[in-house]
């Protein structure tokens, strides 16, 4: 008598890649059926009008909601922002006005003739017919002149600040003025958000203040053109995390921008006029010893259209060396990082990135 045995073939696992902390040697695998947990399978909507009352009991139960979302997302829409949509419909069509220059004149601000990489830049992708544009933009950085709140600094802390390099299209009338506007609404906004983060992690209000008050903070006017037939690098951008706090992202309504959850699958971030999108960054997953997540995404422009997007980044002071939280440790769940030097960690990075343009493989960087 002969028994015969079925062996069942295991699937091999499959993974998504990504960008964190200098290395693509992250991943995260794709679970379906039996495997897959309980996640998002969609974005969620904030209204933050609140954190703007006068009243503190309702500033801390939008903290609490906005935390909640921290937590298990690490993405959210924010509606009844403050910015108004005549800016930011302004600085969009400034974006198209100067991504519609000839390269040889946005080269004039080429972010290579920065000490700190400001300025224009411009990624490819192969295709059968060759080289294509994948995205192009144009950054610019905090510079303490154009603060709403000026920093009491001194002379070296002042140097500190990349935004100092910034170099601005003189050819198109009311660029900077209009860029530098949306900047300081921005900024404003970012100093509320920041103290809402902090009540929701259990800190007082005021715990970010006085690390935010010349901040590491850039702004990008992102092209994406539609994608090459043939094209080998399907993302405009690839899979990655910020590094930074936080990130308040204003997209056009082309759309294109995916977010990954914990199974691994990709989820559209749909646009929705008036909103932001904002996201948890590295630092502040750091500092809050993994109580908040940076989420892994992408750009992805399918629609055969031109999209635009402007990602704004904010971190802290750049001399800041911050530690987690008091708020976030405990006897049981001691922290998990030392402090992180910013002005250090984010040199090294430039660094990372000049080195990669001097080899010819900036796509390995992702700076």
């Amino acid at each position: 008598m002969s028994t015969t045995m079925t062996e069942t073939a295991q699937e091999e696992p499959q993974y998504e890649y990504y960008y964190r902390d200098h290395t693509w040697e992250n991943k995260r695998e794709i679970l379906r059926g039996s495997k897959a947990v309980e996640t998002f399978d969609e974005m969620p909507l904030i209204d933050i009008g609140d954190i703007f009352s006068e009243s503190y009991s309702e500033r801390l139960r939008k903290a609490k909601e906005v935390a909640e979302v921290c937590k298990t997302v690490g993405f959210m829409y924010i509606k009844n922002h403050g910015i108004s949509q005549e800016l930011i419909d302004d600085v969009f069509e400034f974006s198209k006005t100067y991504h519609a220059q000839d390269l040889e004149k946005k080269k004039e601000e080429y972010v290579y003739k920065s000490e700190t990489l400001r300025g224009y830049d411009i990624h490819y992708t192969k295709t059968p017919e060759g080289l294509a544009v994948k995205k192009e933009s144009f950054m610019y950085s905090y510079n303490p002149d154009n603060d709403p709140q000026p920093p009491n600094l001194t002379p070296e802390q002042y140097k500190q600040c990349i935004g100092l390099h910034n170099m601005w299209p003189i050819q198109i009338p009311g660029f900077q003025p209009k860029c530098l506007e949306y900047f300081s609404e921005l900024l404003k906004l970012s100093r509320r958000l920041m103290r809402t983060f902090a009540l929701g992690l259990g800190a007082e209000e005021t715990y970010f203040d006085d690390i935010i008050t010349a901040p590491y903070v850039s702004i990008i006017l992102q092209h994406y053109p539609p994608r090459a037939p043939g094209a080998e690098d399907l993302d405009g951008l690839g899979a990655h995390s910020d590094f930074e706090t936080f990130t308040i992202l204003n997209q056009d309504m082309v759309g294109g921008l995916e977010i990954l959850n914990k199974n691994g699958i990709y989820v559209p971030a749909k646009p929705i006029r008036g909103t932001f999108v904002v996201n948890i960054g590295d630092f502040l997953q750091r500092i809050s010893n993994d109580t908040f997540v940076s989420t892994v995404h992408r750009a992805r422009n399918t629609s055969g259209l031109e999209r635009y997007s402007i990602p704004f980044f904010l971190s802290f002071n750049v001399d800041a060396e911050v530690s987690v939280m008091p708020a976030c440790v405990s006897e049981t769940n001691p922290a998990k990082y030392g402090p992180r030097n910013l002005h250090e960690y984010t040199a090294r990075r430039r660094q990372l990135q000049k080195e990669a343009h001097e080899k010819g493989t900036l796509e390995d960087a992702l700076v």
